[in-house]
């Protein structure tokens, strides 16, 4: 395959756009998701569903 450098110039500021990055807001958000649903995985099996329902329960207040 041909590459033709002159064909498309790249942008002034360099060839790739930043990464957008999480905020730490987001990024605890995540955090905490991924670790309730560790949590489940871990308990679900060796509990019930009955034991996860009652903490949901406890967790809505």
């Amino acid at each position: 395959m041909f590459y033709d450098s002159n064909a498309w110039p790249p942008p002034p500021d360099g060839y790739e756009s930043p990464r957008p990055r999480l905020t730490r807001r987001q990024e605890r958000t995540m955090l905490a998701t991924i670790g309730l649903f560790l949590l489940v995985m871990f308990i679900g099996p060796l509990a019930g569903s009955s034991v996860i329902a009652g903490i949901a329960a406890i967790l809505r207040g």
